[in-house]
């Protein structure tokens, strides 16, 4: 339910608040007043434009959206973060001067497409250039949907469930054909590297290791050499100088003047150390020297296993390629090949999980045609009594030649069945039935798609659940008991929504259970609108003017309280009665 409407700088509304009933609530007032402009405030609050020549300004509108039995709408403004107050919430929607839109749901900035997806689920303006559920396919097989909902629902629910169920299916069952596809091009392949590899049984980095020890064997002589003779120079012999008795005589000389001067201790303490470090460097190097295999056997072996491994990553690189292509050497073969052994395992079950696949496809496709033969029974059988209900509105809407059929036809198979729903309509006797929106002129459109509401609403048995409908000119082009006629569907749709009505007709308005009056003013040449709601006394007044232009007439007062009366006697069965008596 929408519970209060606030409009600033909007045409001639400088800033108006607006008051909504629950049930039936009409917008009255002179041409020129600004009824239109309520409406361009309401579609605003559904994500709308606004035509920038309605303002030279700013313009805002707040609008108190009740949450009440519109739980999955409740979940969304939960999760977008929304405030909420005692189960009400405030969007917000503002164009700025130079024209940007901006939007807020309980405080929450969103984008104006997220504004339209969210409220629009809740508010659903009806007027003569914007009646979609009449020429959008898809939105005529959701009413019918709804109509039956009891009988539709868990079918529909049924076949959306082998639906996803099989499309799941169908993607996998093409991966797998990929991948079976991929085994016979490179599975036998990718088995022979696998092997290879496996014999060759190569180390991590065994390649760059061989090239380092073959470079070393190859200067074995040399580097003996520059070995033998760093180590004379550090330890000595008899023939010469060097490192270690050198230091030697610098410790001995040290420790004797040590003894003298005390403060010197701890220089002979690091000469100690620099000496038992220098020892065991010229140890190393003469193992080092040692140790040199100069052998021409193991240059020989060392060079062939170089040579196997080399031949191994030119073989199987391309093969077994890494993430920049083709391996380079030992280690990016290494670990491209445990991919390859993952994807062998894969090509394994591949095939024994197809069949599986398959069979379970060709399952999901008889339950999938016995679902949706069962969902177009009960959607044929559901038109027909959609049509029964319509033309019964339309009857009393003052079209009672009208012929209103609810069409169910084949159509290609989608997830919500392979049934096209269409309305159409001969307007007389003898006319070739259309699409509606092709065959009504804009009075009986607009008669057609209340109608349409009524008969859906009577399946409704949530009232706090409906939706709210806003009618923009439904009265265009008629009168009389047609207008009569129409604010009593009307006031039967507010049975089970919220009906906000802009109308010039009284008819209409005295069926409605508040009564709001858009109230035009001058003042030094500028014309400002703001909007009242009327007491019983004043909607006597407000639907003498309607009448007769003047709202002081005796014989138009009283004319206006009859239908007044009328009216309420025909809603006082319904919650909108409360305002219609003031």
């Amino acid at each position: 339910m929408l519970s209060t409407l606030r409009i600033r700088h909007i045409g001639v509304i400088d800033d108006a608040m607006l008051d909504f009933g629950p049930g039936f609530t009409a917008l009255t007032g002179e041409t020129g007043a600004g009824k239109t402009m309520i409406v361009t405030g309401l579609t605003m609050l559904l994500g709308g434009r606004l035509d920038r020549g309605r303002t030279s300004g700013a313009s805002t509108v707040d609008g108190t959206l009740s949450l009440s039995g519109h739980p999955e709408l409740a979940d969304s403004l939960d999760e977008l973060g929304a405030e909420e107050d005692d189960g009400e919430v405030l969007v917000v929607r503002r164009v700025t001067r130079d024209g940007r839109s901006r939007a807020q749901i309980g405080g929450v900035p969103v984008p104006i497409g997220t504004l339209s997806r969210l409220v629009g689920t809740a508010v659903t303006v009806h007027g003569q250039s914007d009646q979609q559920r009449l020429r959008d396919l898809d939105a005529q097989r959701e009413a019918l949907d709804r109509f039956a909902g009891a009988e539709i629902a868990p079918l529909l629910e049924r076949h959306r469930e082998i639906w996803r169920e099989r499309s799941l299916l169908a993607e996998r069952l093409t991966e797998l054909d990929a991948l079976l596809a991929e085994r016979d091009r490179r599975g036998s392949a990718l088995r022979e590297a696998l092997e290879r590899l496996e014999q060759a049984d190569p180390l991590e980095d065994e390649d760059a290791s061989l090239r380092a020890e073959i470079d070393r064997l190859g200067n074995a002589e040399e580097l003996r050499g520059a070995a033998g003779q760093a180590a004379l120079a550090l330890v000595g012999d008899e023939d010469g100088p060097a490192a270690a008795p050198l230091m030697a005589i610098a410790a001995e000389s040290l420790g004797r003047a040590a003894r003298t001067d005390p403060t010197l201790a701890p220089l002979l303490e690091r000469l100690d150390s620099v000496r038992l470090e220098l020892s065991d460097v010229a140890a190393e190097i003469s193992r080092y020297a040692e140790d040199i295999d100069a052998s021409p056997g193991r240059i020989q072996e060392a060079n062939e296993r170089l040579h196997e491994l080399t031949v191994l990553v030119r073989d199987l690189g391309g093969l077994l390629p890494g993430a920049d292509g083709p391996a380079e050497d030992i280690t990016t073969l290494l670990t491209t090949s445990r991919t390859a052994a993952i994807d062998l395992d894969r090509f394994e079950g591949a095939e024994q999980e197809r069949a599986g696949t398959a069979a379970r496809l060709t399952e999901l496709e008889q339950e999938l045609t016995a679902a949706a033969e069962a969902l177009t029974a009960a959607r044929t059988d559901a038109a027909g009594a959609l049509s029964a209900a319509v033309q019964e509105e339309l009857r009393h809407l003052e079209m009672p030649d009208a012929d209103i059929r609810v069409d169910v036809t084949g159509q290609s198979h989608r997830s919500h069945g392979r049934d096209s729903v269409a309305i159409l309509l001969a307007p007389h006797p003898g006319a070739r039935p259309l699409p509606v929106a092709q065959a009504a002129s804009g009075g009986e459109l607009s008669r057609v798609m209340l109608a349409l509401e009524v008969a859906l609403s009577s399946s409704r048995s949530d009232r706090s659940a409906a939706p709210v409908f806003v009618f923009d000119e439904i009265d265009a082009g008629i009168g009389g008991r047609a207008a009569l006629a129409v604010g009593q569907r009307l006031a039967r749709l507010a049975r089970h929504a919220q009906v906000i009505v802009v109308t010039h007709l009284p008819q209409v308005a005295a069926h409605a259970g508040t009564h709001l009056q858009i109230v035009k003013s001058s003042r030094e040449g500028t014309t400002s609108s703001t909007v009242e709601t009327l007491d019983r006394p004043a909607r006597i007044r407000e639907l003498a003017r309607m009448l007769a232009g003047d709202d002081a007439s005796d014989v138009a007062l009283a004319h206006a309280e009859e239908l007044l009366e009328d009216a309420s006697g025909v809603t006082s069965g319904t919650s909108t009665a409360r305002g219609a008596r003031g």
